[in-house]
């Protein structure tokens, strides 16, 4: 198939980050440029069969740095497989040498750490992006895997008070977006404190934008600036060191004795109260982003006081309560931005002190039952205080069902250590998750209320879920909502060994393998164009233009070769509904294998 995919966009800012040029065989080695890759899985498919965890392959090459060629010494080299459970690691020697031994026969991860250094994948050339897979044969050598291991960027400025002055002390985040479980959230990527001039320094970045925000550890406790207010320099100084061991819930030591009592709110450069306001900060690579200079903001907090009652009653003497922006729960922005919390006490009462203006929700856990139980409810904070909120939890649900193998080719694994999941799609919910018996049946108690899928994990060997059927609807890749104390019964999960695969590779014009691109398979359905979903996959050419996806439901499929700008953005609609025109197509059988070769032009 000729292809030109849309998504070039020119050289990558980690050009120089691309592992070196050449990838040989040593004496005696299997042709690495011929070999047809033996199966293998992404790392989000089923888990393969059990193989050998040492062999007679050898991975070798050298570690030198991007801007002056010197070798790195004492650089980390890991490489992973799933036939390597655990992987394997060592280190650079003198001239930045390694040698990695005994490996079986698989398709290998190389990556390579060192403090000050970018942490790379071999291969890899944009940030967040995975590297290219090494397919080694029984027995094969494959040496010169080189490595230029760039330094790392880095962002410093200063944070100061509202009249102008420095702020030291205080906590400094570096976040960048990045798609977890298929959800685009921001990430700490660094952190560092401000010094007694409130100057700040975040190093060993990889190029990108990146929102800074900066947290003060001390909340004006005694109703004034630390330092300015009651108390003076002494009264400052004590709180920082109560800070400094209570964290940044350090407020809830105090009892305000002002009403009008300020304090600074957790402030995105360039000194505003959201990420959704912030200003991106953007680094090349090994470049230094200076003057990153803000003001963290002072406002008017509140303090949100309440009871925490169990379902007849009676005080929850044992939990805890949080506090978390609406932003955080919709998924719209920080999904790391401050959260207030406390402890109930015996009578299950609870007070958060020093809550900055803004829409929030508030969870209550109760640990009294034997299982977990739960509440939420929503608050708004306007800069006066709250109290006699009353929170009453509720049991979680309770979902229970039976697991099933079907004769097949191979033997159906140890369900001793096979586990069924309730997955929620709230990511401030959490997860639970039960064993099956010997009986083949699961249950699964205390799952918050809420959207859940349910899925396994575990030592699966070589097979993977076929369906999820509640009361005869397939419920695979249907969100359900739980609510609290519901009971859900026969539910029936079903898994199968008969994996479907794409294979093939990619070319250029000439027929020389490409390992630059990625290959994106996506269900014809965009129902299923969703995080989590089982209907997006992708592989990785190897080293030879190989690449494999195993593991995709039975169905139709796009399939095309791009090229992206980070890891798990093809999870976006917008991003496949791109790429669907011009797309190649395949139908998927139950177990079925599918080639599909991509010849890509250059422009």
């Amino acid at each position: 198939m000729q292809l030109r995919p849309n998504y070039l966009r020119g050289l990558s800012v980690l050009a120089a980050m691309v592992a070196a040029v050449t990838v040989a065989s040593g004496q005696g080695s299997q042709g690495a440029q011929t070999q047809r890759p033996a199966p293998q899985q992404p790392a989000r498919d089923t888990p393969a069969q059990e193989t050998p965890t040492s062999g007679a392959g050898v991975i070798a090459g050298r570690v030198v740095a991007a801007d002056t060629g010197r070798p790195v010494k004492r650089a980390r080299v890991s490489a992973s497989a799933n036939e390597l459970p655990g992987g394997r690691g060592v280190l650079t020697d003198d001239n930045g040498a390694f040698q990695l031994v005994e490996l079986p026969a698989g398709r290998y991860t190389v990556s390579v750490s060192k403090s000050g250094f970018v942490s790379l994948a071999y291969g890899q050339r944009r940030p967040l992006q995975p590297g290219t897979p090494i397919q080694l044969a029984e027995g094969q050598e494959i040496r010169s895997i080189d490595v230029r291991l760039p330094r790392g960027s880095v962002i410093t400025g200063h944070v100061y008070d509202e009249t102008g002055d420095a702020m030291p002390g205080v906590v400094v985040r570096v976040l960048r977006y990045q798609y977890q479980q298929g959800n685009r959230r921001l990430s700490t990527a660094g952190t560092a404190q401000t010094d007694d001039l409130g100057q700040y320094r975040v190093w060993g970045l990889m190029p990108g934008d990146y929102y800074v925000d900066a947290q003060s550890r001390i909340n004006l406790p005694f109703g004034g600036p630390v330092g300015r207010g009651r108390g003076g320099p002494a009264a400052g100084a004590i709180a920082g060191l109560v800070g400094a061991i209570a964290g940044p819930n350090v407020g809830n030591l105090f009892t305000p004795e002002d009403e009008n009592q300020k304090a600074y709110a957790p402030t995105y450069f360039p000194g505003v109260p959201s990420v959704e306001e912030a200003q991106a900060v953007t680094v090349g690579l090994g470049q230094t982003a200076s003057g990153i200079d803000f003001a963290l903001q002072l406002v008017r907090v509140a303090r949100i006081s309440g009871r925490v009652s169990n379902p007849d009653g009676s005080p929850t003497t044992r939990g805890n309560v949080n506090l978390t922006s609406d932003i955080q729960v919709a998924g719209r922005g920080n999904q790391l931005g401050q959260n207030y919390g406390s402890r109930l006490s015996g009578d299950g009462t609870f007070a958060i002190s020093n809550i900055p203006p803004g829409r929030y929700l508030l969870r209550a856990r109760g640990n009294n039952a034997e299982w977990p139980q739960y509440a939420s409810l929503p608050v708004t904070v306007a800069g006066t205080d709250i109290s006699d909120i009353s929170v009453t939890v509720a049991e979680g649900a309770t979902v229970v069902g039976t697991v099933s193998f079907p004769s097949g080719r191979t033997t159906p694994p140890d369900i001793g250590q096979v586990r069924i999941s309730s997955v929620a799609i709230d990511p401030g919910l959490t997860n639970s998750q039960a064993r099956i018996e010997e009986d083949h049946s699961f249950k699964i108690v205390a799952i918050p209320a809420g959207a859940h899928l349910f899925r396994p994990n575990g030592q699966l060997r070589g097979w993977s879920l076929k369906s999820v059927v509640l009361d005869g609807r397939d419920i695979t890749d249907t969100p359900i909502e739980v609510r609290s104390g519901q009971e859900i019964t026969r539910v029936a999960v079903t898994f199968t060994d008969a994996v479907n695969e794409i294979n093939g590779r990619i070319t250029s014009d000439q027929g020389s393998p490409l390992t630059e691109y990625t290959v994106l398979a996506f269900s014809t359905d965009s129902t299923f164009w969703r995080p989590l979903s089982r209907h997006i996959a992708t592989g990785r050419p190897d080293q030879t233009g190989n690449f494999r996806i195993r593991g995709l439901p039975a169905g139709g499929y796009y399939l095309v070769a791009v090229d992206p700008a980070q890891q798990g953005e093809w999870y976006n609609p917008s991003y496949l509904e791109d790429h669907r025109f011009g797309a190649a197509q395949v139908t998927l059988g139950e177990g079925e294998t599918k080639t599909q070769d991509f010849r890509v032009r250059a422009q």
